[in-house]
């Protein structure tokens, strides 16, 4: 396949999802993904490690890190890519029984940069200090991590990846020490054999932590709209 790297997601309504590791999906994730295809009424495109480098931009390659990542850590930073470069939708692989077509057009039709859902209490990123504590007493103004449509090389998807790529950088040497076991790899986790996991990203290191604080930032800029998924049976 070729894609045309001055694709315009957003325009060709274009919706991501993600399955980046080796593990093969359970029966509850095939449903889900079928519920995408079915629903959504989108052109979808399933990005697994057979199909990423076509979306890949020969100006701007994956981050060195990219193969020490686990694959949920991936899928992070890939939808960041993704919507930095392209825009369009994105999805987690979980039971969706909206059309999306409305929430395109929301966005198309105004002059804001980003549409999800609204975030949920518990949703917010674990951050400490005062930046936390804005967050969760403001989580209404937030949106979700799990589905969104983004308008591409905005100040908004330029700040994403800038931060989640200087992290990257950051943490490099430790991850090329210490790459993910598994696809749920994350800071200090116990490994089968009873020794904290050395992988150094935490969980919400990679998103939440980096993108709720930025949603926050752009808050007038960002749609709320009913996108999200069902967050049930999805393992």
């Amino acid at each position: 396949m070729t894609v045309p790297h001055d694709l315009d997601a957003l325009e060709s309504r274009t919706l991501f999802c993600l399955w980046t590791g080796y593990e093969e999906m359970s029966d509850d994730r095939l449903r889900a993904l079928w519920t995408i295809f079915r629903n959504t009424g989108c052109a979808v495109a399933f990005l697994n490690r057979n199909t990423l480098d076509d979306w890949v931009k020969p100006e701007h390659p994956l981050h060195p890190a990219w193969p020490h990542l686990s694959a949920t850590h991936k899928a992070d930073y890939l939808r960041c890519y993704l919507m930095h470069h392209y825009g369009g939708g994105y999805t987690d692989i979980k039971t969706t029984s909206k059309t999306w077509g409305t929430f395109f057009d929301q966005l198309a039709q105004s002059d804001k940069l980003a549409l999800g859902y609204q975030e949920l209490p518990n949703g917010v990123a674990p951050i400490e200090g005062p930046l936390g504590d804005d967050l969760r007493r403001d989580y209404a103004d937030l949106i979700g991590l799990c589905a969104f449509i983004f308008r591409k090389g905005t100040p908004l998807t330029a700040a994403w990846l800038q931060r989640t790529e200087t992290l990257l950088d950051r943490k490099l040497p430790e991850l090329r020490r210490h790459p993910a076991i598994h696809p749920l790899d994350r800071q200090g986790i116990l490994l089968p054999d009873g020794r904290p996991s050395p992988y150094p990203l935490k969980w919400t290191e990679l998103l939440g932590d980096i993108f709720h604080p930025l949603v926050h930032e752009f808050r007038d800029q960002i749609i709320q709209a009913p996108i999200q998924p069902a967050f049930a049976r999805y393992r």
